[in-house]
């Protein structure tokens, strides 16, 4: 009960946080409108469990240890980027990497601070859970202090874990970032990418608009991830990868709709027209290829 009404919560949720991405806010708006969404499914997310009462132990460690934290979690980390992506230097990559460093140090920090319970979170630990993850042993010794902690929402574990969680999720995007600041060496046409793996760097070379219009496609008939991807995250990792800004997914949409002397589908009728064409090349006929065919 609690998973079903937990994931359909979290689906309304990540739907609307991914229609704010499309607009144009301000930072600050932009901040305040995320932790409002995360703040709204978190009131009905407590409401619920005032309405449906934990009727077994099991179901109240489930509900600490991995539905309410994935909601708290949103609500810092939010906080947290903002207050990270506020402070990037403007412009100098050595002050950005230096920026980047301190972060990403401080998170460092924060997690050995909290060790034990870190590791118990890393590991999947479950001998604790009943300590952890009940509201009946909240002042047991081996609790966390977390100063932000509300007993009438979680219990300190549960706190930290969301915690946890953010602070992790923060450090890949700091990591992908310092990532983003080392490009290929003047020398070499590679790159290494995250995983330490040699890549050849490629580059869209085409319209930014045709590529904008191709994602769309993709996006639209259900091709990556059954689907379930969404129109921002798919634009992200596209344009991460062939090293092209593709702006907001709406903006391009309605440039492609606002087309007047091309067809609105230009890039892809396009790709259709080079692909028949192929096609009819390779079944034109052609004596000398026949002649081969056959051992002549």
């Amino acid at each position: 009960m609690y998973n079903k009404f937990s994931e359909n919560l979290l689906g309304e949720l990540n739907a609307r946080l991914e229609s704010l991405s499309e607009e144009e806010l301000s930072p600050v708006a932009m901040l305040k409108a995320q932790i409002t969404a995360v703040a709204d499914a978190l009131k009905d997310l407590t409401g619920f469990i005032s309405e449906h009462p934990f009727t077994d132990p099991l179901e109240e460690i489930g509900y600490f240890k991995f539905i309410y934290p994935r909601f708290k979690s949103l609500l810092v980390y939010y906080t947290e980027y903002h207050c990270f992506t506020a402070g990037v230097p403007q412009s100098g990559l050595k002050a950005k990497k230096k920026y980047y460093l301190s972060k990403l140090r401080a998170i460092t920090v924060f997690f050995e601070q909290n060790c034990m319970h870190y590791d118990y979170f890393r590991l999947d630990g479950c001998l604790l859970d009943e300590v952890f993850y009940s509201r009946r042993d909240v002042k047991n010794i081996l609790q966390p202090f977390v100063l932000s902690y509300e007993p009438i929402l979680g219990t300190p574990m549960a706190e930290l874990l969301s915690w946890f969680m953010a602070q992790e999720r923060v450090r890949n995007e700091i990591l992908a970032l310092l990532h983003g600041l080392t490009g290929p060496g003047p020398l070499s046409a590679t790159v290494v990418d995250p995983t330490g793996s040699l890549q050849r760097e490629i580059k869209w070379t085409g319209e930014d608009i045709h590529l904008i219009e191709l994602v769309h496609g993709i996006h639209l008939t259900g091709q990556v991830n059954n689907g379930s991807i969404g129109i921002v995250e798919l634009f992200k990792v596209v344009g991460a990868f062939f090293g092209v800004n593709l702006r907001v997914p709406k903006r391009g949409f309605d440039d492609l709709k606002a087309r007047k002397t091309i067809s609105k589908t230009a890039f892809l009728d396009m790709m259709r027209v080079a692909v028949l064409k192929k096609m009819d090349e390779d079944d034109a006929y052609d004596p000398g290829k026949a002649a081969r065919r056959n051992g002549f």
